[in-house]
């Protein structure tokens, strides 16, 4: 039987734009974005998300860095790459 190969993603809950507590002026804030894996539920109806294999920290004055970084190395993963650390800060 073939192994199926899931996709990676990532996500974040506290990524720039969203503020639970109002507006706020905060300097030198930063956020941080989990790479996770698509697997299969138990039922075998559907996905769900892995625990986080790889986290991606940066200031919240440029979340972009932060995004395209996750998306690359969302595509290593799904290349098979595996990575030596847990984390990484996008400076």
């Amino acid at each position: 039987m073939k192994k199926e190969k899931f996709r990676h993603s990532y996500s974040g809950e506290c990524a720039p734009g969203v503020n639970y507590l109002g507006p706020v002026a905060v300097r030198n804030c930063t956020f941080s974005v989990g790479i996770f894996q698509w697997i299969p539920k138990v039922s075998g109806k559907g996905l769900k998300k892995s625990p986080v294999k790889y986290r991606i920290k940066g200031s919240t004055s440029d979340p972009q860095k932060v995004y395209d970084r996750a998306t690359k190395l969302c595509r290593a993963f799904d290349g098979g790459w595996e990575p030596s650390a847990k984390s990484e800060t996008v400076k």
